[in-house]
């Protein structure tokens, strides 16, 4: 069961996971000020509001992918 404060967030490795890049890939998406993080002790964690309003704004790559469904999918996990 999800707490409160994990059902808000994902961690970094875990978005990586989900958008199928690297780690790395999603720090220097942070360093480029893409998404806010909130830290919460050691932890590194990304508003899922943020992400989703990321996808949003993103382009589809190829008009078989849509970003949209993208960001469907993420809202609904």
């Amino acid at each position: 069961m999800l707490s409160d404060v994990d059902a808000g967030f994902i961690g970094v490795g875990e978005l990586a996971a989900k958008l199928a890049i690297s780690v790395r890939s999603v720090w220097r998406l942070i360093e480029r000020g893409e998404f806010d993080v909130v830290r919460i002790g050691r932890r590194t964690v990304i508003p899922r509001a943020a992400v989703a309003r990321w996808l949003a704004g993103r382009e589809a790559p190829t008009p078989s992918a849509s970003t949209s469904n993208v960001a469907r999918r993420f809202a609904a996990q």
